[in-house]
């Protein structure tokens, strides 16, 4: 039980010498004494003094991640303010494209009736030119039936 004892106490962190103290002194067969209540206390010291000490390691640690967590927030917000300007930026772009797909629109429309119109005037023409091909032919064919009649 001594050897346990002691490679249990070794195991813990408390110093060797201590460790021995503390293990003979809780031998059966050894009677003890108000030293060996001190030595049990100062091994209840080290061992709240070492859980102090890996409390305030444990917390810089976390105080250290804090701060770098800190940071890589600000960063990311950063990150995200540049994202948010470039989509407005986008946004700008957007809109500048879409009124110009409205001005070439309106454009579209404006040819469409300038191209009616020249549609119409062609379709006009034409008539007039049927309309005085036929008369034309009317004429001819009234001089030939008067010419004829006079001769015959």
């Amino acid at each position: 039980m001594e050897k346990s004892l002691f490679s249990e106490l070794k195991r813990i962190g408390i110093d060797e010498e201590l460790a021995s103290k503390v293990s003979a002194s809780l031998d059966p067969e050894y009677n003890a004494s108000k030293k060996d209540i001190l030595i049990m206390q100062e091994a209840i010291m080290q061992l709240q003094l070492q859980g102090e000490r890996n409390y305030q390691s444990l917390s810089s640690d976390i105080s250290s991640l804090r701060i770098e967590l800190h940071k890589e927030i600000a960063d990311v917000r950063s990150e995200i303010g540049d994202v948010r300007s470039e989509i407005g930026d986008v946004r700008g772009q957007i809109s500048d494209v879409r009124a110009e797909i409205t001005d070439v629109r309106g454009e579209i429309s404006d040819v469409r009736a300038e191209i009616t119109d020249v549609r119409t005037e062609m379709g006009s023409i034409n008539r007039q030119y049927i309309i005085t091909f036929l008369s034309l032919i009317t004429t001819i064919f009234s001089v030939f039936i008067i010419n004829w009649y006079f001769k015959v």
